[in-house]
Formats: structure tokens, C-alpha cells, sequence
């Protein structure tokens, strides 16, 4: 048994180490800091050199899988463009730890759709349920539609054609009102011609001018008129006559047609233009001068 002056084994015990903890003295720190410090720059070196190796061997795996595709198809002779047939597939995935490095470099983009989608402006390729346009479909709006039955086979783009004059006068007495008796013909053999008809109420001379191609002076010819369905320009008048006959009128309809064909028509109330008036009006009214200046067959004096 202990004497109270002895202390129990426990608090000696205590003692012994508090008092060999404050004689402990480290050696060497310095070399423990140092080396500390270089192993941790070694696992950094370690990661970042594994980063770049990840990037480099996908931007090898892109590079490869495009110069393969443009390879097969240049070998084939398909002109499609390798974007087109769609984003090369990235394999390798760069290591986890790196995405929290700032000096890990980043990969390039895999190509996208967007590399094949058309070109703003243009035009949409034709689908199997929409025929591609025509040169019809692409026709300017607004712009005059001749019907070709009546200007023959003629377009009204091109340079007009020559006139057989030599089917003017026949043209001309075929497409006369019935009830008119003829009389005096003139045919000039060129693009004028007249005849002097009655219907039982006097004389009166109708004369026909038909040009080959008038479009350059259609503006000053036509500012006042009226053009029909088929783009035909049509211009009516009622106006004393032109050689100084006493009380002669003259009433004319004017038409030229899309390509240029000019075709005039006009009937006078004396059977000449240098006489008196034989009667109150011409024997042919301003509806039947129009229906005569445009009838569709004019154009078959288009030599084509």
C-alpha cells in the first residue's frame, strides 16, 4: 500500500510524458516540408499531363473519323459534304479531375446538322409530293397573260415576227359585219387597206392599219387604255375626220396586242374622208370596230 506521499501510477504516468513531449525536439522539418510539397507537384504535373493527352487523342479520333469520310467519298464521287452525314461520335472522354483545372485546354466542337442546312434565300429542294417549279411558276405576278389562241404561237418576249401582208385583205372582208354590201377596195400590199360598204344607209369607208411591232411608242399610243384580260391594249375615239370633208367623223378603235401587233380599225360617215357626209354615223358601230380590230385572227399574218 502507497504512503500519501507517493502519487498514484496514473498521475506519474501523465507526468513522465508531459514532461517528454516538452524535451521533444523535431529534426529535419525543413526536408519533410520540401518533399511534402514536391510530391504534391508531381500528382498535379500528373493530372494536367493527363488532360492534355485526353484532348489531344480526341482531337486525333475527329481529325481521323473526317479524313476517313472524306476519304470514302471522294472514292465514290459523291459531292455531299462530310458534314452531311452528320456529327462524328467524340470516344474519348477526357479524365474526370481535369475539369477542375483552369489550364486544361478544351476540346474542339464536333461538326453539327447546321453545317447542311440551306442557305438563307434559297430556294427549297422539291419533296416527292411537290413537283419542282417550272418557268411558269416563276413568272413575274401581275404581268399580262396572253392567251395564245388568240396571238398564234408567238411570244410576246421575243422580237415579233414578219407580216404576210398578202392575207390582209382577205382577213380583213372575212371579219366585216354580215349586211354590208363592198364596194370600193384599196390594197396597198403593205399593212394599210379600205373598203367602202353600205348598208342601205349610205356610203361609208372603213380602213384597216395593221403594224408588225409598236412597243417602243406604246406609251405615247396608249396612256389612256384599257387593257383586256389577255394584256391587249385597247384605245377608242370619236373624232371629226382628218382630209376636210363637211360633217365627217371618224371613229376608231386602236388595239396592240402583248408581242407588239398593232392593228387599227376606223369607219367614216362618207364613203372618202374628202367628201361630205353621206350619213348621221359610220355603218359600223364602236363595238363591232373592236371586235374586228381584235379578233384572233390577225396573228396568222405572223410568218413563224
Amino acid at each position: 500500500m502507497p504512503s500519501e506521499d507517493e502519487q498514484p501510477f496514473e498521475d506519474g504516468l501523465g507526468t513522465e510524458i508531459r514532461r517528454a513531449g516538452e524535451t521533444f525536439e523535431l529534426s529535419g522539418r525543413g526536408a519533410l516540408v520540401d518533399g511534402a510539397l514536391e510530391h504534391g507537384r508531381r500528382t498535379l504535373r500528373r493530372r494536367r499531363a493527363a488532360a492534355v493527352a485526353g484532348s489531344v487523342l480526341t482531337l486525333a479520333l475527329v481529325g481521323g473519323g473526317v479524313t476517313f469520310a472524306t476519304g470514302q467519298l471522294g472514292a465514290s464521287g459523291d459531292g455531299a459534304s462530310v458534314a452531311s452525314s452528320g456529327p462524328i461520335p467524340q470516344t474519348a472522354a477526357t479524365p474526370t479531375d481535369a475539369a477542375t483545372d483552369t489550364a486544361t485546354p478544351t476540346p474542339a466542337a464536333a461538326p453539327t446538322d447546321a453545317a447542311t442546312a440551306t442557305p438563307s434565300g434559297a430556294p427549297p429542294a422539291p419533296t416527292p409530293d411537290a413537283p419542282a417549279p417550272t418557268a411558269k411558276d416563276t413568272a413575274r405576278t401581275g404581268e399580262p397573260s396572253p392567251d395564245p389562241a388568240s396571238r398564234g404561237t408567238h411570244d410576246a418576249g421575243e422580237p415579233a415576227p414578219p407580216l404576210d401582208y398578202a392575207l390582209l385583205m382577205p382577213t380583213f372582208r372575212s371579219l366585216l359585219p354580215d349586211g354590208l354590201s363592198v364596194g370600193e377596195e384599196t390594197d396597198s400590199g403593205g399593212e394599210f387597206a379600205s373598203v367602202v360598204v353600205d348598208d342601205g344607209k349610205g356610203r361609208s369607208l372603213v380602213q384597216i392599219n395593221v403594224q408588225r411591232d409598236m412597243r417602243d411608242v406604246a406609251d405615247q399610243l396608249y396612256r389612256e387604255a384599257t387593257t383586256l384580260p389577255d394584256g391587249t391594249l385597247l384605245a377608242t375615239s370619236k373624232k371629226p375626220g382628218e382630209k376636210g370633208g363637211q360633217g365627217v367623223v371618224m371613229w376608231t378603235a386602236d388595239t396592240m396586242r402583248p408581242d407588239g401587233m398593232r392593228v387599227v380599225v376606223s369607219a367614216f360617215n362618207s364613203g372618202e374622208q374628202s367628201s361630205p357626209a353621206t350619213r348621221p354615223a359610220p355603218a359600223l358601230t364602236m363595238d363591232q370596230l373592236t371586235a374586228l380590230a381584235i379578233s384572233p385572227e390577225w396573228p396568222r399574218l405572223q410568218q413563224r
